[in-house]
């Protein structure tokens, strides 16, 4: 379970993953594997907002700031559907999964989720396309898991 002022996420560690710890990403996981890149890793995150987010004008920006640092970088739209990100009290429904190749780096998926109150976001980060490919699964099973819903957490 991951805390945010505004939000809880509940998320399950895929098989053959594990947590690595980490000082700015407080939920962190790398495959279970040896040789692995230390740029081959998922992440989820949340970030609360005072008013509603709008998730088209989130990634908007973050390809804005993105193609202004990495100019070279292809960004496109993946089309991953998920059965359990839908409209309810908390969740507008709506989310996108946005993919980044970075030239000759990683390539990166990020999905980002809308809520009243909060962007939620899962990443897969992958040092080439073939690792990518290999491990798109275990980022489907990470989302699949993925519960969100409103709290008002405070912190002492």
């Amino acid at each position: 379970m991951l805390t945010g002022n505004k939000h809880l996420i509940f998320v399950e560690i895929p098989k053959n993953w594990v947590q690595a710890p980490n000082d700015q990403i407080p939920f962190l996981i790398k495959p279970n594997e040896t040789n692995i890149s230390e740029i081959t890793y998922m992440y989820v995150y949340g970030l609360d907002y005072a008013s509603v987010p709008d998730l088209n004008l989130w990634i908007e920006g973050n390809n804005s700031e993105l193609k202004k640092d990495i100019p070279d970088v292809k960004i496109e739209q993946l089309d991953l559907k998920f059965e359990n990100i839908k409209a309810d009290n908390f969740l507008t429904g709506n989310y996108k999964t946005v993919c980044y190749t970075y030239p000759g780096i990683k390539k990166e998926a990020l999905l980002v989720i809308e809520s009243k109150t909060t962007i939620f976001t899962a990443v897969l980060s992958a040092k080439d396309t073939a690792e990518f490919d290999k491990y798109l699964g275990s980022f489907k099973e990470l989302v699949n898991s993925l519960k969100m819903q409103s709290a008002n957490v405070k912190q002492e």
